[in-house]
């Protein structure tokens, strides 16, 4: 029987696709939608802060206290870097306020300024809450949505003598949705640092 070349094509075209059909399941991967990594976070264990400042709070063990030595640091100005996770790093930076109120203010003022500067910037929202305690009074700042590089600050002071400002740093801001368990970790350890805090005499 003699073969046309359209019939030699249909059966070349039948082998080719029952040989791929055969093929292993690895052969024929297809990816899986985008996901995020497990993040395993270390049992919370906290420490007394170490070292002559005219502070004290208890923080994470997990997080290596660091002086601050940007260009514009002063004088008990540091840093909590988290060493096994590495993401998020929390900034402290304290003023003397000499018993000025308009020193006060001042310091208020630019607390609140870096807050809301963020906030226009990424269109999100924050959520205050007032701090009274023994230690002074403040505003605990948590900005509930946007890609920022500080979703959680807050400031404390006697209105006199101290004043303290804590504010969590990310420097991956557009990933803070994967970051999530994370960011909530260290936000959970600076409530824990100004549950613990107090001025030293």
């Amino acid at each position: 029987m003699k073969l046309t070349i359209p019939f030699l094509f249909v059966i070349i075209l039948s082998v080719s696709l029952f040989c791929s059909s055969c093929q292993s399941e690895e052969d024929n991967f297809i990816p899986k939608p985008f996901g995020y990594f497990r993040i395993e976070l270390p049992e919370k264990s906290y420490t007394k802060l170490e070292g002559d400042f005219p502070y004290s709070f208890e923080h994470s063990k997990y997080a290596k206290v660091v002086k601050n030595t940007s260009q514009n640091a002063e004088e008990y100005w540091i840093t909590l870097k988290y060493e096994p996770i590495s993401v998020a790093e929390i900034h402290i930076t304290y003023k003397e306020v000499k018993n000025e109120p308009k020193l006060f203010m001042e310091y208020v003022n630019d607390a609140h300024k870096i807050t809301f500067n963020e906030i226009n910037t990424a269109r999100s929202s924050a959520i205050d809450q007032v701090i009274d305690s023994k230690n002074g009074n403040g505003i605990v700042f948590t900005i509930s949505e946007g890609e920022v590089p500080t979703v959680f600050n807050y400031w404390v002071s006697d209105s006199s003598t101290h004043f303290l400002r804590a504010a969590m740093y990310v420097p991956t801001s557009s990933q803070n949705d994967s970051l999530a368990p994370i960011l909530k970790y260290t936000k959970d350890d600076m409530m824990h640092m100004l549950e613990t805090f107090e001025w030293k005499k």
